[in-house]
């Protein structure tokens, strides 16, 4: 979960929690790299607009990554904005969301994206 907003980010942990998830988070998008290098997550999700480092740079650096378990983690995207589903997918995502998000919107989203009832998904927060 990347966004920079760290309301919103406690209550999409908060949420993934209540769904039965462990959630991994990070304050940006170089730590959650660096946390992702050090344990790869089984998604990653990740906010368009952020200091620093974008979600597509930091879904590209996923993707452009030399090590071959972070170019296959896969990405939801999450933006409030016009045209970042686009640039998301551009960049790698596998799917995106519309802020503001809610909680089964989210869930379902994750459910896709990690078939067959995996019972933990770790997601990386930066902000």
């Amino acid at each position: 979960m990347v966004d920079d907003n760290e309301v919103l980010r406690a209550l999409l942990a908060q949420a993934l929690e209540h769904g039965g998830y462990d959630v991994i988070t990070a304050e940006c998008g170089a730590a959650a790299l660096e946390v992702a290098a050090a344990d790869p997550p089984d998604l990653c999700l990740v906010d368009h607009v952020m200091p620093g480092m974008s979600g597509a740079e930091l879904i590209a650096a996923l993707r452009t990554s030399p090590d071959p378990r972070l170019q296959a983690i896969p990405v939801i995207g999450f933006s409030g904005r016009d045209g970042a589903e686009e640039a998301l997918l551009r960049a790698g995502a596998v799917m995106t969301l519309r802020k503001p998000l809610g909680e089964a919107p989210l869930l379902e989203a994750v459910r896709t994206v990690l078939p067959g009832g995996r019972s933990v998904e770790r997601s990386l927060a930066a902000g």
